[in-house]
C-alpha cells in the first residue's frame, strides 16, 4: 500500500516516470531488503558505515550483521529486531528505488518528508503508514470524528478489498459530506439496534476492476451486471461485519440496490476515495441512518 501511495505522489511530482515506478514495483517483488539501508533507515548506522560493511561483506563470508557487530556499530539486539523489519513494504520501495540508480536514499527521504509535510502527517503517522499494518494506516484517511463501530465498518471493507481483489490499493483523504452526485451506485444497508450503509460509486468504468475481480467476469462497461457483482461484494463485506456485532446486537442485512442512472446520494456520508488496480471509486459509509437515494 505504502508504494503505491509513495509512487504516486513521486510520479505526480516528475520525480520518477511511469515506466522507472514500474521497475521499482518489479524490483521489490524480486528483492529483500538490505539489512544496510534499514539500519540506515533507523538512523543506527551512516551510508558510510553501511557500505563499508558491505565491502567488507563482499570479501569475507560473513553476514551483514555479524560484520556491523564486530566493527561496533550495531549490537546483537539491534542486529535481531532490524532483521524482522526486513519484510516491511517501505523499506523494500526504498530499496528498489535506491538499487535502480534513480534517487539516493537521502534523496527518498527528502522527498517523503516533503509528503508528509503536504499532507499533514505527523511523525508518529508516518510511522504508522511506513509500518504496512492497515489497521494502523485506514485511521490516517479518515476524519477524526469516525466513530468506533464506522470505522470497524471500514475496516472490514478495506481488508476485503485487500484480500480479494488488490492487495496493493492506496486512499485519499477521506472526508464527510451531506450528499453526493453519482451516475450509478451499489449499496447495502444493515438494520437494527446500529443502523449503517455501505455504497460504493464511481466516475466511468472506474469500479470495473473490482467487479471484473469479484464476480470473475469481464463486463467491459458498468451495467446491472457489473453493479450486481460489485453488490455481491458489498454483501460479503456486511456480512463479516454483521457477524462479530450480532452476538451483542440486533441486526438485519436489508438486500443490497444498484441501479445505472443519475441520482443523488444523501445524508451524513462518509467518503473514502480508494486506488484499486489503478482506479479510483468512493467507499461511501452512512452510520446512524440509511443513506437516500433521490
Amino acid at each position: 500500500m505504502v508504494n503505491r501511495l509513495l509512487g504516486s505522489y513521486f510520479l505526480n511530482k516528475n520525480v520518477l516516470t511511469e515506466e522507472q515506478l514500474e521497475n521499482v514495483y518489479d524490483t521489490q517483488k524480486k528483492s529483500r531488503v538490505k539489512l544496510g539501508l534499514i539500519a540506515v533507515s533507523e538512523k543506527l548506522m551512516t551510508e558510510e558505515q553501511a557500505a563499508e560493511c558491505n565491502k567488507l561483506q563482499s570479501m569475507k563470508n560473513k553476514r551483514f550483521g555479524d560484520i556491523a557487530v564486530e566493527k561496533g556499530y550495531l549490537t546483537e539486539d539491534q542486529v535481531s529486531r532490524l532483521l524482522g523489519l526486513q519484510v516491511n513494504p517501505y523499506l523494500s520501495f526504498v530499496q528498489a528505488i535506491v538499487d535502480n540508480e534513480y534517487m539516493t536514499f537521502d534523496e527518498v527521504e527528502a522527498k517523503v518528508n516533503e509528503y508528509k509535510n503536504e499532507k499533514g502527517f505527523s511523525l508518529t503517522d508516518m510511522d504508522a503508514l511506513k509500518s504496512g499494518d492497515i489497521d494502523r494506516i485506514v485511521p490516517l484517511f479518515l476524519p477524526p470524528e469516525v466513530n468506533m463501530l464506522q470505522m470497524d465498518h471500514i475496516l472490514v471493507c478495506v481488508k476485503t478489498i485487500l484480500r480479494l481483489v488488490d492487495n496493493d490499493i492506496y486512499f485519499d483523504k477521506g472526508y464527510f459530506t451531506d450528499h453526493v452526485n453519482t451516475d450509478f451506485y451499489a449499496l447495502q444497508s444493515i438494520d437494527g439496534d446500529s443502523k449503517a450503509t455501505l455504497a460504493f460509486i464511481a466516475k466511468g468504468n472506474a469500479i470495473l476492476p473490482l467487479a471484473e475481480t469479484f464476480g470473475d467476469e469481464e463486463f467491459g462497461e458498468v451495467d446491472v451486471y457489473a453493479l450486481d457483482a460489485v453488490a455481491e461484494f458489498i454483501n460479503c463485506v456486511n456480512g463479516m461485519y454483521t457477524t462479530d456485532l450480532e452476538k451483542v446486537m440486533d441486526l438485519d442485512m436489508l438486500p443490497p440496490d444498484y441501479k445505472v442512472e443519475p441520482c443523488v446520494l444523501s445524508g451524513k456520508l462518509l467518503v473514502l476515495p480508494v486506488y484499486v488496480k489503478g482506479e479510483m471509486f468512493n467507499i461511501i459509509s452512512g452510520f446512524g441512518d440509511f443513506i437516500k437515494v433521490d
